[in-house]
């Protein structure tokens, strides 16, 4: 079998479509973004001795803890619905944590996913960092390891990562109904 070589700007493109997936799915993630790219901007000005124009107000941070819930599916027979949730565990000047689980738990079919993502704002890209608890995953393992890793377990993890965003994007619907204001 021919030696397994990481394609790193394969890798890097995912993680980057899966930083834009997130920012379509979790509006308080643009705020963060925003904040970093500022300070860019504010170096910039400071080296040009310029200031930012008075009307600007930097955007207020999100809080950690604030999830982000929708439907992805209904389960037949019941009342209930498959959701998605996607939480802010951790906030700070250039990434943010998240973690992302399906409810209810499905042991008749599956485990149900739950991922652990970095989101990094000054490089617009965002990793699995943990999946299913297994943490610290390596872009490369040897055949066989004691864990039974494929040689690209990180590679095919952060595909899966997309893959459910996509899902999410494409069939997920608002839990909440929205308030709805008639004029006359």
């Amino acid at each position: 079998m021919p030696n397994y070589s990481i394609d790193l700007i394969k890798q890097m493109a995912e993680c980057d479509a899966n930083y834009i997936r997130l920012l379509k799915l979790v509006p308080q993630l643009q705020a963060h973004r925003d904040r970093s790219s500022i300070n860019y901007i504010n170096k910039d000005c400071e080296s040009l001795n310029c200031t930012m124009p008075s009307n600007y107000d930097e955007p207020k941070e999100a809080m950690d803890g604030s999830v982000t819930k929708f439907c992805i599916a209904d389960i037949e027979g019941s009342n209930q619905k498959v959701t998605v949730e996607i939480k802010i565990l951790e906030a700070f000047k250039y990434t943010t944590t998240l973690e992302i689980i399906q409810r209810p738990e499905i042991k008749i079919l599956m485990n149900n996913p739950s991922i652990l993502v970095r989101a990094y704002h000054d490089a617009c890209t965002a990793e699995v960092i943990s999946y299913q608890g297994h943490k610290n995953l390596k872009p490369r393992y040897s055949q066989p390891n004691p864990k039974m890793y494929h040689i690209d377990e990180k590679r095919q993890i952060n595909a899966f990562l997309g893959e459910w965003l996509t899902h999410c994007l494409k069939v997920g619907r608002s839990i909440k109904t929205p308030n709805l204001i008639f004029t006359t």
